[in-house]
C-alpha cells in the first residue's frame, strides 16, 4: 500500500498561448466555434504550425530560455527553496530533445566549414543542465516513448513519491521545432492541409505539430488546497503496427480500464476524459473506437475534451503540456471544451465538451489518455478533494 501521494504542487507552461498563467488561460476561455478559425489563420499566417509568438537569437538561446522559465516559474507556484530544489529528482519527456540545436550546427558547419557538424550526440546535457540549474543532488532520467515521453515520465515519478524513493521531483515536457520531425510527419501525409484542427470530426484532416515547453513539480505533501494528486496510471504495448493504432480500439481502451482499475474507480467517477485526439484518420477510429467500449462496459458515459486544438500535437512534450494546461485551467476554476468539432465520423458515438466546465472549488477526477508512435498506450488519472 501506498505510503505517500504525490501531489502536483506547481505547473507552468509556455507555448502558443503565451507564457504566464493569466494571458494562457484566457485565451483557452474566449476562444469558441465563432472565433477559432479566425484565431487559426492569424496563427497560421506566420509559420504552419502552432509556434511561439517569441523570437529568439538562435536555437540554442530558444532551448535553454524556455526551460529556465518553466522551471523558475514551477518552482515558484510550489514555493521551494533552494534546500528543497536540491531535493528535486529529475525527469524529462520529449520526442526531439535537442535536434533543433543540431541542425542548426550542422547548416553552420555546411555553410562555414567551422565548428563541428554536431555539437551533441545524446541528449544527457539536458539532464546535466538541469541538475546544474535546480542544484539537484538527483542524476536526470531521460524519458523517450514517442507522444508518451513526458506522461510516461509523470507516472514514473509520482510511483517513485508514492513508494518513498524520492520526497520531490520536477518532470519537464520540452518539444520545440525542428525541420526533421516536419518533415517526417510531412512524409507520412499526416500534417492537415486545410489547418483546422478536428478531432473526431468528420473534416478532420490530419495533424498539426507545436511547441511549446512545460514542468511541473510533484511533492508527497499538498502546498495548496486545491492541489492535484497523482491516482493511478496504466501503460500498455499495442504491437498492431509501428505507426498506427489497432483501429478496433481494444488497447487503448485496456489501458483506459487499466487505470481505472488501479485507481478503484467506476466511469462514473470521472469527471472529464482528456483525450489524446490527434486528428489523424487512424487516430479519429481508434480512440473512438477505444471510448465506445469504455461506455459501454460501464454503461455510462463521461465528457471527453481534446487540447491539441488549442496548442497543437507536441509529441513527446504533450503529457507534461496538456496536464499543464488543465491544471492552470482548473486553477482559474473551468476545464477547456473542444474546438474544431462539427459532426463526427461513423466511430463517433460522443460529442466532445463544447463548452468550459465550471470546476470551482469542485472534487475533480480527470483521465488523461496519450497514444504514441510504436503502439506505447498511457493513460494516467489525476484527481483533488
Amino acid at each position: 500500500m501506498s505510503s505517500h501521494k504525490a501531489y502536483l504542487t506547481g505547473a507552468s507552461l509556455w507555448c502558443n498561448l503565451g507564457k504566464t498563467p493569466n494571458e494562457i488561460t484566457r485565451t483557452v476561455h474566449s476562444l469558441n466555434a465563432h472565433n477559432y478559425e479566425i484565431f487559426l489563420q492569424e496563427h497560421f499566417a506566420q509559420k504552419p504550425y502552432y509556434h511561439l509568438l517569441e523570437s529568439f537569437e538562435s536555437e540554442e538561446k530558444k532551448l535553454y530560455t524556455c526551460i529556465d522559465y518553466v522551471v523558475k516559474k514551477a518552482i515558484e507556484a510550489a514555493k521551494l527553496d533552494k534546500e528543497e530544489q536540491a531535493e528535486l529528482a529529475i525527469f524529462i519527456g520529449s520526442t526531439a530533445m535537442g535536434i533543433s540545436l543540431n541542425e542548426e550546427s550542422y547548416t553552420r558547419y555546411v555553410l562555414s566549414k567551422e565548428g563541428k557538424a554536431f555539437e551533441h550526440i545524446g541528449y544527457g546535457y539536458l539532464g546535466e543542465y538541469l541538475e546544474t540549474l535546480t542544484h539537484s543532488k538527483h542524476k536526470a532520467l531521460l524519458f523517450s516513448t514517442a507522444c508518451t515521453s513526458s506522461v510516461n515520465a509523470l507516472a514514473y515519478a509520482s510511483k517513485m513519491i508514492e513508494q518513498g524513493v524520492i520526497s520531490k521531483a520536477l518532470v519537464l515536457g520540452i518539444e520545440l521545432f525542428n525541420q526533421t520531425t516536419y518533415n517526417g510527419f510531412s512524409s507520412l501525409m499526416l500534417l492537415s492541409k486545410s489547418n483546422i484542427y478536428r478531432p473526431f470530426d468528420e473534416k478532420s484532416d490530419g495533424i498539426i505539430l507545436g511547441e511549446g515547453c512545460s514542468a511541473l513539480i510533484l511533492e508527497n505533501q499538498p502546498k495548496h488546497t486545491d492541489d492535484f494528486y497523482y491516482k493511478s496510471s496504466k501503460n500498455i504495448c499495442d504491437i498492431y503496427s509501428e505507426t498506427t493504432s489497432d483501429p478496433s480500439g481494444e488497447p487503448i481502451f485496456e489501458t483506459m480500464d487499466g487505470a481505472l482499475k488501479a485507481a478503484h474507480l467506476h466511469l462514473h467517477d470521472i469527471n472529464l476524459i482528456k483525450a489524446h485526439a490527434t486528428g489523424s484518420e487512424n487516430n479519429n477510429t481508434s480512440e473512438a473506437n477505444a471510448l465506445n467500449l469504455l461506455f459501454e462496459k460501464y454503461k455510462t458515459h463521461a465528457p471527453v475534451t481534446a487540447l491539441k486544438p488549442f496548442i497543437g500535437h507536441t509529441l513527446g512534450a504533450s503529457g507534461c503540456n496538456e496536464i499543464a494546461l488543465m491544471l492552470l485551467c482548473a486553477k482559474k476554476g473551468f476545464l477547456p471544451h473542444t474546438l474544431g468539432f462539427e459532426k463526427g465520423t461513423k466511430e463517433t458515438s460522443f460529442t466532445p465538451m463544447r463548452e468550459p466546465f465550471t470546476c470551482k472549488d469542485k472534487p475533480l477526477s480527470i483521465l488523461f489518455n496519450f497514444v504514441a508512435f510504436g503502439g506505447n498506450t498511457t493513460s494516467l488519472i489525476l484527481a483533488r478533494d
